[in-house]
């Protein structure tokens, strides 16, 4: 019988506008450059983010004299004295053999090339990842501010930081690495002395995977299920037609195929219990947020015009980007069930009314 995972106290951490606890993990979380072991063969360890979401959870897994990490921080000064103080416990006795990164986004493969240079591991994230983050850092950062502010503007929001010179998005990664397998749905991955099955999601992020260890009863969920925050679903630039948040609300579906009394091993916040009724409260949360955008709608609205109405708060930066492109998201699942529709304004923004 493989050991289980200790059991969990409940703490006062609660929903976005619910009244029920998460079952948490006891104890504090571990500090920059140290790990704390959760279970057999797995550590949980925490990186420094220089940004509002202060830190991502990585997980190591053992396999033996080597060992998996999943994913890597961000390619800041911050994570690689994490990661040299990492290297000397808990990695000192073991070889660092494979990354696996669960999506492209810089906090969570930032360091992915940096690392896999400096110890030889093998890098796994799906191909869809590899090729999106790989055609992202290609662009020119001139051509990537453009293409944002035409984006922008076709949906009622001059760019918020139009007055800036284009930041050089390639200084969030370390460079690409190059791909040594690519995950796909259903695969097995052994690792920590468990098998663990891919489980590709999507919506927060194209090609984003997870990782379950059914045995055991462990999600490693990545940005996919959070405990206190709910992933950003956006439209994107770089897919402006697209419906991410049917896709994220299939992928909360298919993820209710995990025990209810999984242990989520989430990429920001702290492991809980209750997989399932975290599930139903972001989904939840995501259908309020539709009634209200449909009876927004009432009028031809634009994203940005929508935007008040979804978040009730003035933001600022690029959480105006974020906050617009999770309005656009709304708009477009409304769109494709019929419940609104989509005209071109005189002053070619894109605005959406009730049927």
């Amino acid at each position: 019988m493989k050991e289980r995972v200790p059991e969990l106290t409940r703490e006062g951490e609660r929903y976005p506008s619910r009244d029920q606890d998460l079952d948490y993990l006891p104890g504090d979380p571990p500090a920059p450059g140290q790990a704390l072991r959760i279970a057999a063969g797995l550590w949980w360890l925490r990186m420094p983010l220089p940004m509002e979401l202060n830190h991502i959870n990585l997980w190591l897994l053992e396999d033996g004299d080597s060992c998996t990490v999943v994913d890597t921080g961000l390619a800041a000064e911050e994570c690689r004295v994490a990661w040299e103080s990492l290297e000397q416990e808990p990695l000192a006795p073991r070889r660092l053999s494979r990354i696996f990164v669960t999506h492209d986004h810089p906090d969570h493969m930032g360091l992915a090339r940096w690392i896999a240079e400096r110890h030889g591991a093998a890098v796994w994230m799906s191909q869809s990842a590899h090729e999106s983050s790989s055609t992202f850092l290609r662009m020119e950062p001139a051509d990537v501010d453009l293409r944002l502010r035409e984006f922008l503007r076709a949906h009622g929001l001059q760019s918020p930081v139009a007055s800036e010179p284009p930041r050089d998005h390639r200084t969030w990664y370390g460079g690409i690495p190059p791909l040594t397998h690519a995950p796909v749905d259903g695969e097995t991955c052994m690792s920590g002395g468990a098998s663990w099955q891919v489980i590709e999601t999507a919506g927060h992020c194209r090609g984003h995977l997870c990782l379950y260890d059914a045995e055991r009863g462990i999600l490693v969920s990545g940005d996919q299920v959070l405990p206190s925050i709910s992933p950003n679903v956006s439209v994107l630039p770089s897919a402006p037609d697209a419906d991410p948040l049917r896709s994220f609300l299939d992928s909360l579906t298919r993820l209710e195929a995990c025990d209810p009394a999984t242990l989520v091993l989430p990429s920001h916040g702290r492991p809980f219990r209750a997989l399932h009724r975290r599930i139903a409260d972001l989904r939840n949360h995501h259908l309020e947020q539709l009634a209200r955008v449909e009876d927004h709608c009432r009028e031809p609205r634009s994203a940005h015009e929508t935007v008040a109405v979804m978040f009730g708060r003035v933001l600022r930066g690029f959480h105006r980007v974020l906050a617009l492109g999770e309005a656009l998201a709304h708009l477009h699942f409304l769109a494709s069930e019929g419940r609104v529709v989509r005209t071109l304004s005189a002053d070619d923004v894109a605005r959406f009314v009730r049927i």
